[in-house]
């Protein structure tokens, strides 16, 4: 297998591309030097005129070679890009090479994907991203059945009742994950964790999902409380451009004076309903850290593992912190794994975006960390690091070791602005709920 890393300045600044047979990685050498009979390729190219030209080299290596193709012409012509040996997943090396493309050829960068980078991250962490977008698709673990074992039970297809028919989304999809896989993952522990920590994260979220209409396995969800449902009706979209959020109450407000309204939605209302468990929260964020990372790097993980699977037990753990972040329409999780061995910071931790919030997290139990980063300098260490990359970003901490169930509580702050008509701006409805 070879395997390469090409990295312009475009929207997509990595591409990936790998090759079976000698013959194919000659082409390659031949598409971007020119030269049929190269033995080396330099790192440093330029997409000229005569290079584009060449583009129809691949054309014999059939469809699944569009993509490259696209990549390669939407480099601007006569700018230069960067060829690599190898698979390269760290975001932040990617980053570099795009940053130094730009110095190059003294233009901006096309692509800020990774817009927390500093000297922190770059001297300390590798840095892998993963985007729950359909059109990003990603399969990780070991493509033979045969030969999977279960990262969560180490249980393989040897053993009685082991399969691994169902699909296991490596972040859940009712959190809006459409692309991301974990193929090491087996049918009872898809089934366990989907009926515990992750209805837990679903639950926690419920309100943001619903009022960004982001879809999960059943469409758009709708949250019922005891006085209350919300709902976002899409079929506004194509009329109106933008969703419909339709709100219903048991009880009318007294009043039709928009201010008042205003105030009968804006209070504190309970969805008994809906509850969670703050240390499942914890759990399910370091569940899809796990579902993700190349399969060499979960020896060290062995004891998050067990907690993740262990009965709910408290336990001291270090803060999560969140803050809220332009919403986009599909989980992301960016992963750093410390490439030192300087103990003053975690070995690992990540950040996930959904439904406009950024969480923050240290995956614990980790073998490769000495601390526990529960509180002390250490932990204040890595607060006041994280803080000088996101200088600013009010990051708000919340401990989750609890494992007391919670209901969800949600204060709605609503205005109704004076320039709304009421009959076409906003609609006040009699029914039931």
């Amino acid at each position: 297998m070879h395997n390469y890393t090409i990295i312009a300045n475009t929207q997509h600044s990595a591409l990936f591309v790998s090759f079976q047979k000698k013959k194919d990685a000659q082409l390659i050498a031949e598409l971007l030097t020119g030269n049929p009979d190269a033995t080396a390729i330099p790192r440093i190219l330029t997409a000229s005129n005569e290079f584009k030209q060449r583009l129809c080299l691949l054309d014999v290596l059939g469809e699944s070679f569009y993509e490259p193709k696209r990549f390669f012409y939407e480099i601007p012509e006569n700018q230069h890009f960067i060829f690599l040996p190898g698979h390269i997943d760290d975001r932040i090396r990617i980053y570099l090479s795009a940053l130094e493309i730009c110095r190059i050829d003294n233009v901006p960068l096309k692509s800020p994907d990774i817009g927390i980078i500093a000297p922190f991250l770059y001297n300390h962490y590798e840095m892998r991203v993963f985007d729950g977008s359909p059109e990003n698709r990603k399969r990780i673990g070991e493509r033979d059945k045969s030969k999977r074992v279960c990262r969560f039970c180490g249980g393989d297809i040897s053993m009685p009742n082991v399969r691994f028919t169902e699909k296991a989304h490596a972040i859940s999809e009712s959190i809006g994950n459409k692309g991301l896989i974990c193929l090491e993952e087996c049918d009872d522990c898809n089934t366990r964790f989907n009926d515990t920590i992750e209805q837990d994260i679903g639950n926690l979220l419920r309100f943001q999902l619903v009022v960004k209409g982001i879809k999960g396995k059943n469409g758009n969800p709708t949250l019922k409380g005891d006085e209350v449902s919300i709902k976002n009706d899409t079929t506004s979209r194509s009329k109106l451009g933008r969703d419909t959020i339709v709100i219903k109450f048991k009880k009318s407000p007294e009043s039709f004076d928009p201010k008042e309204i205003s105030k009968y939605i804006s209070q504190q209302h309970s969805f008994s309903q809906v509850k969670y468990t703050p240390q499942n929260i914890y759990k399910c964020l370091c569940k899809y850290v796990m579902s993700l990372l190349d399969s060499r790097f979960l020896p060290c993980f062995k004891n998050t593992i067990d907690w993740i699977n262990e009965p709910l037990t408290r336990r001291s753990l270090p803060p999560i912190w969140y803050n809220s972040v332009p919403s986009g329409e599909y989980p992301y999780l960016a992963i750093m794994t410390r490439k030192h061995n300087n103990k003053e910071l975690p070995y690992c931790w990540a950040i996930l975006c959904v439904a406009g919030i950024r969480f923050s997290f240290i995956v614990p139990f980790c073998s490769f960390d000495d601390n526990k980063f529960v509180r002390g300098n250490h932990l204040n260490y890595f607060i006041n690091n994280i803080e000088s990359i996101m200088p600013d970003v009010k990051q708000h901490p919340i401990w989750l070791n609890s494992v007391m169930r919670v209901r969800t509580k949600i204060q709605f702050n609503f205005v109704i602005p004076p320039d709304c008509v009421e009959g076409r701006d906003y609609y006040l409805i009699e029914s039931k709920l």
